[in-house]
């Protein structure tokens, strides 16, 4: 997704949002992969933020129609599907992290699902416990 993103006029700093070619929007890409499906409706996805902007995960995901469940900031009610437990709290959870350390050694971090995520998952029959790299296919042009 390479969709550019700047500050919306908003009337309080409250409700303040991001949006694609706002005003000064500056350069955005994020990377996606879908790891898993359930129906139409909702998939799990891998996103790998390549630039840094506010919210940048959830403008992009809104703007190209799927927003993250529980988004209503962004994704209004196309953000919510009515009779998933908890799907009301916002789905967005940084998995697994690598940084570079000043030594140069990569350092790998893969944190577990919060109780509130994993009824999502087994509503939506995810496997949780998955170890795939979702960008192992990646090809960066």
């Amino acid at each position: 997704i390479n969709l550019a993103i700047g500050k919306g006029a908003s009337g309080s700093s409250s409700d303040e949002r991001m949006l694609v070619d706002g005003p000064g929007a500056k350069r955005a890409v994020t990377y996606y992969s879908v790891i898993d499906e359930a129906g139409k409706r909702a998939a799990w996805i891998a996103l790998r933020p390549i630039t840094g902007r506010t919210h940048q995960l959830r403008v992009h995901c809104a703007a190209v129609g799927t927003p993250i469940l529980g988004d209503g900031k962004y994704g209004a009610k196309e953000a919510f599907i009515n009779g998933v437990p908890g799907g009301k709290s916002l789905m967005l959870h940084a998995r697994e992290i690598e940084i570079r350390m000043p030594n140069r050694a990569l350092l790998h971090v893969m944190a577990p699902l919060p109780d509130s995520m994993k009824k999502v998952w087994k509503f939506f029959e995810f496997n949780p416990d998955l170890k795939i790299d979702p960008f192992a296919k990646l090809v960066v042009k």
